[in-house]
């Protein structure tokens, strides 16, 4: 019964099976390993569990192994392990802070060049997709391949029987953003870009009578910055839409989440799709997703003072959001659905705050009314040095 649950929880995950061990456990090289989770009590029953890996680790890389634990929500006692356990936090179905990167790059690779048979052990709660990213950064740091899509290949087909590994697409734009630092020699800084505009191509259909009354977040790490106001009303046969941004544009650095809700009552806010991005890789971006359009052409936007006739348009694809990404039958989203954002550079005369009072200081936030809850705020905020452009 204990090995059906096993099976059943690791999924399409290759397993380590050979004599005693059963383990949620692939060789992705032989010198790195990708696990699910070391549990203890009743979980490690389904789970790997800790007694069972820290057994095999010993048996089978004595002295020789490290782990490396992605999960932001858990932890254990790293004594079993010898105390060589390094921790990498971030949360489950999303990209690491950018600044993750290269710390657990360089620390992995001197963990591995200290000698021929030291081992890395990394893993997250299922083993999957956080610790797909992190092994899939490791892969292009070291060069072992020049594309990020070829890294995630070869990491799904390790790791999995389906093919399917890092399978969240922020979670593969991140990866894609560190083989574009590694591979064109880029020295990361955290830039400022004033977020000018959200456009929808489609409208999404989530409410029975063919209207939806959707809104955005817009978060820096895990600080809301900004909340639109509800559109109500918004049908299909609209095609278009635009959410309102602050006059002048939006201020945002380094990591962003950008959210998009449907309030189907004034209680009640039904989560749509969201993404992360950053701003760093939006100016300096190889991608075709990422393109520079006049100003001109777009006549919802309206830049003050001495700022350029020129925007960045990001365009993202169904494919390319989360969760939105899942709708395979199109029953939710048209196949042709796109998010389209406009960016400027912030001008040397208006350079803004990063000084966050109920979001950035000097913009005004719209708040949904009074008897709508939002639970998803966040009180946490990292640290920021941003740069203008």
């Amino acid at each position: 019964m204990a090995w059906k649950l096993r099976v059943i929880v690791s999924k399409k995950k290759r397993r380590f099976t050979d004599g005693s061990y059963d383990l949620d456990l692939s060789y992705i090289y032989p010198n790195i390993i990708a696990m699910g989770f070391p549990a203890d009590k009743l979980e490690g029953v389904y789970r790997n569990n800790i007694e069972s890996v820290v057994r095999f680790l010993n048996e089978r890389h004595k002295d020789h192994f490290k782990v490396y634990n992605l999960c932001s929500e858990r932890n254990y006692d790293i004594s079993k392990f010898g105390n060589r356990v390094a921790h990498f936090p971030f949360d489950d179905h999303n990209p690491p802070n950018f600044n993750l990167f290269k710390p657990f790059c360089e620390d992995l690779d001197g963990w591995l060049g200290e000698h021929d048979t030291n081992v890395a052990v990394i893993h997250c709660k299922a083993g999957k997709g956080r610790t797909g990213v992190m092994i899939c950064a490791y892969m292009l740091h070291r060069q072992m391949f020049t594309d990020s899509q070829k890294a995630l290949d070869h990491y799904a087909f390790a790791r999995t029987v389906n093919g399917k590994g890092v399978t969240i697409p922020s979670q593969r734009r991140y990866v894609d953003y560190y083989g574009q630092l590694v591979l064109n020699r880029l020295d990361y800084l955290p830039t400022t870009l004033l977020l000018q505009a959200i456009h929808f191509d489609t409208i999404p259909m989530l409410s029975n009578s063919g209207t939806c009354t959707p809104f955005v977040i817009i978060n820096q790490q895990k600080v809301k910055i900004y909340t639109s106001l509800p559109l109500e009303g918004v049908k299909r046969a609209d095609k278009k839409l635009m959410f309102s941004i602050p006059k002048g544009g939006l201020p945002i650095c380094g990591d962003i989440k950008i959210e998009f809700f449907h309030k189907s009552n004034k209680l009640k806010k039904d989560k749509m799709f969201h993404f992360w991005v950053n701003t760093f890789f939006i100016l300096n971006s190889k991608c075709e997703s990422v393109k520079q359009c006049s100003v001109d052409l777009l006549p919802d936007i309206k830049l003050e003072g001495t700022h350029s006739r020129q925007v960045l348009e990001m365009t993202l694809q169904k494919d390319e959001l989360d969760k939105a990404n899942k709708d395979k039958t199109n029953r939710l989203y048209s196949p042709n659905f796109k998010v389209i954002c406009y960016f400027s550079s912030v001008d040397g005369d208006r350079r803004p705050s990063v000084d966050l009072i109920d979001g950035v200081s000097g913009v005004h936030i719209d708040e949904p009314d009074e008897n709508f809850s939002d639970t998803d705020s966040e009180s946490e905020w990292n640290s920021l040095e941003c740069t203008q452009v």
